[in-house]
């Protein structure tokens, strides 16, 4: 009799051994599910050379007055050290790509809200043809009224996406003839 206790009490111990063990590994996995849930804290950005002084917003003021005004203090408080070269020797911006210009902070800000910048980069029209694509856009995609902010971005655009000066026909230029032979 005393072997058959002996064996029920280690058949109960593997039982509750067993039971700790699933017990905790509940518990690590909601731990994890958890954790996965948690917020990521923002990172902290880095300390500004100068700061302008904030853009007062009134319910008066049209959107393109707002637009215009975040434009300037974005364009103050940019970093110009995020810039690189292209494969045309363009300084551009390193984030985006596009072309460091008088106003390329202000289309950063109205078209990359909506779209990758590798639309605009890809796209070389005239003035026309961009504020064709902007109706456009207003029309299907909902993009607001641009207002005065308008004009600054279709010059930077043209300027620096216009069309391209040797036409395209979507072929490669034609093989250089090789010389065979030197005289």
């Amino acid at each position: 009799m005393k072997q058959k206790d002996k064996f029920k009490e280690t058949g109960n111990t593997r039982r509750t051994a067993k039971f700790r063990w699933l017990l905790a590994s509940l518990c690590v996995w909601l731990l994890c599910a958890w954790v996965a849930q948690q917020p990521v804290p923002a990172k902290k950005a880095p300390a500004k050379a100068h700061t302008a002084a904030p853009v007062r917003r009134t319910t008066t003021t049209k959107k393109s007055v707002k637009a215009k005004a975040a434009a300037v203090v974005a364009t103050e408080t940019a970093p110009m050290d995020a810039t690189a070269l292209n494969a045309q020797g363009v300084v551009v911006d390193e984030a985006t790509g596009l072309a460091l210009g008088e106003n390329m902070i202000l289309v950063k800000g109205q078209c990359t809200v909506c779209h990758s910048s590798k639309l605009i980069l890809q796209s070389h029209f005239d003035r026309e043809k961009w504020v064709e694509r902007i109706r456009w856009m207003q029309r299907t995609q909902k993009l607001w009224d641009l207002g005065e902010t308008e004009k600054p971005i279709l010059d930077y655009l043209v300027k620096n996406y216009g069309p391209i000066k040797t036409p395209f026909d979507g072929r490669r230029l034609p093989l250089e003839t090789p010389k065979w032979h030197t005289r």
